[in-house]
């Protein structure tokens, strides 16, 4: 809006949301309903706003956000602000284990090592082996490939 823009179209993983964000649908979730209304208010501002389905596997963004605000209770008064995401090209977080080995082996080998065989890196103080033993527990390793295990499915890590 803060650029004149008239014209808007959006990009949607969700044919349920396009719907109900077009008024084709009721939207029957409560904690969604303060959105709806703020988007109503936004689509004032356009001449005309068109939605196109794009698969979710094409739209990462937009499903971590949506992860987000499932994790976040707001009710019908809930002012709700705006943010920016940004891609960032080094890590936002330190690792529990050490990222990097001096030998030049890649994150992980740590991991699969401990997994395979119980054995740390020579490098490793005990603080360091106690946080690997624990870091490893999220892991599995299946025909040779580290997987990242989740209470819904095993996700490729790797």
């Amino acid at each position: 809006m803060a650029l004149g823009i008239k014209k808007l179209k959006v990009y949607r993983d969700s044919s349920i949301v396009i719907c109900q964000t077009q008024g084709k649908w009721k939207m029957k979730d409560e904690k969604l309903k303060p959105y709806q209304e703020k988007l109503e208010g936004i689509f004032k501002n356009f001449e005309e706003i068109t939605f196109e389905y794009l698969p979710r596997v094409h739209n990462r963004f937009v499903d971590a956000l949506a992860t987000l605000a499932s994790m976040v209770e707001c009710s019908s008064d809930t002012q709700i602000r705006t943010f920016m995401v940004e891609k960032r090209f080094e890590p936002a977080y330190e690792e529990s284990v050490n990222v990097l080995i001096a030998d030049g082996k890649i994150w992980f080998t740590p991991i699969i090592d401990f997994i395979r065989e119980r054995r740390y890196p020579e490098c490793f103080t005990m603080g360091e082996k106690k946080r690997l033993r624990k870091y490893a527990t999220q892991f599995m390793l299946q025909r040779d490939l580290l997987y990242k295990k989740s209470y819904e499915a095993y996700n490729c890590s790797v």
